[in-house]
């Protein structure tokens, strides 16, 4: 599904639009005029539709299954896909560690069936805060540390000629919606501050990693997550 002139969607699950396998969040391809990059890679339990060039990178908004689990299989797939994610996700990636990303607790919820295994991929790397992945043709994407959902969450902003936009994983929705959760690593004033410094940035297009898609005047959904920190209050959830 093309979204922009840079951005396609390439897979969806049951929270979103049934593109793929249903515990899928969205996966989003980013061309540039040299490089292209993944966001985020799916649950893992299917292939995802890519065709043509090989995607150069994979860049992971944090590591719970439903966004990170497909990574083992895409550095299979792709031996030259660099792999990253925030530093304090990396290990828990890298080793399969389902306490350390609540999968253990997704099966006893029944988020995810009770044979799901969430397959260690050793070689992801961290990204740091404020890096840059350069795609090419002024197509650009910068890592933004945004902790809150969960430890290590990153969001990466995407500049292109004219064209902003926000990958947000599960930091923020539309309608300034997020997502916290009872879980270890989710934490309430590391994401009040992770919204309030998103909304900061200029943003046309919103891409988060469920739900609706908003593909211009997109700050308002920023704004409307900041406005409500600012009143000592946290957004509704998604849930």
């Amino acid at each position: 599904m093309r979204l922009t002139d840079h951005v396609t969607l390439v897979a969806s699950g049951a929270a979103g639009f049934d593109l793929s396998d249903p515990l899928d969040c969205h996966v989003y391809l980013v061309r540039g005029s040299r490089h292209t990059a993944l966001v985020d890679a799916g649950a893992g339990r299917c292939a995802l539709p890519l065709d043509g060039t090989p995607p150069d990178h994979l860049l992971l908004t944090h590591g719970h299954a439903d966004h990170a689990g497909g990574a083992a299989a895409l550095a299979e797939r792709y031996p030259g896909l660099r792999v990253r994610a925030g530093a304090a996700a990396v290990d828990w990636i890298a080793t399969g560690d389902e306490r350390g990303l609540s999968v253990d607790r997704g099966r006893a919820a029944g988020v995810y069936p009770p044979d799901y295994t969430f397959a260690p991929c050793p070689r992801v790397e961290p990204i740091a805060d404020g890096e840059e992945v350069d795609l090419g043709g002024g197509v650009v994407l910068r890592a933004v540390a945004t902790p809150g959902h969960a430890d290590g969450h990153t969001c990466y902003h995407l500049r292109t000629p004219g064209h902003r936009a926000l990958f947000s994983g599960d930091c923020v929705f539309t309608g300034g919606r997020i997502s916290l959760q009872n879980l270890h690593d989710s934490r309430v004033p590391e994401y009040a501050a992770s919204l309030t410094l998103l909304a900061a940035l200029d943003v046309d297009a919103l891409f988060p990693g469920h739900h609706e898609i908003s593909l211009a005047r997109a700050g308002r959904h920023l704004a409307t997550a900041r406005d409500t920190v600012a009143r000592g209050l946290l957004p509704r959830s998604t849930t």
